[in-house]
């Protein structure tokens, strides 16, 4: 009776825990019907470097689901490609501070995860709203990782096809 005990909750927990997974994988996947009936994206590229908006490019053009277009004007989607460095413009013109500046934590739409170092988040933005519809974090440490930045969002694409 000890063994029917132990194989019915060993079997309980593990239907629980695929159960749980594929939940967790549907949330990630969700792809709101604007993000799916879109045609044209603008990649805004907030890294610090440009061979990652190169990537983006050719990954875009070689799946060809998205026409690549010059402003967010005439996006119906944005693609932000951002590593965690975020540059501040500030002019001239303006006065020094008078004492030590305070460390402001610049939060961005659907930016509330840290991206570790040697990734990239790439979060589809509503260019009317500015609000984030999805993102997903990507190793990008090298060339051939980078060329996988865009794999999430073709798979969750897929999924809302299915």
């Amino acid at each position: 009776m000890k063994s029917f005990v132990r194989v019915f909750a060993a079997v309980t927990l593990f239907v629980l825990f695929i159960t749980i997974t594929i939940q967790a994988n549907d949330k990630r996947a969700s792809l709101p019907a604007s993000v799916v009936s879109a045609r044209t994206v603008y990649v805004d590229n907030q890294t610090t470097t440009a061979e990652l908006q190169n990537i983006a490019y050719t990954e875009l053009s070689k799946w060809g689901r998205l026409q690549i277009v010059d402003t967010p004007q005439k996006a119906d989607i944005v693609l932000r490609l951002s590593n965690g460095n975020y540059l501040k413009f500030v002019t001239g013109e303006e006065s020094p501070p008078t004492s030590k500046p305070k460390t402001v934590n610049e939060k961005f739409a659907g930016e509330d995860e840290a991206v570790p170092p040697g990734s990239m988040r790439i979060s589809v933005i509503d260019p009317k709203t500015g609000n984030s519809l999805w993102s997903d974090i990507r190793k990008t440490d090298n060339a051939k990782a980078a060329t996988h930045m865009l794999d999430g969002l073709r798979e969750a694409f897929d999924q809302k096809h299915k």
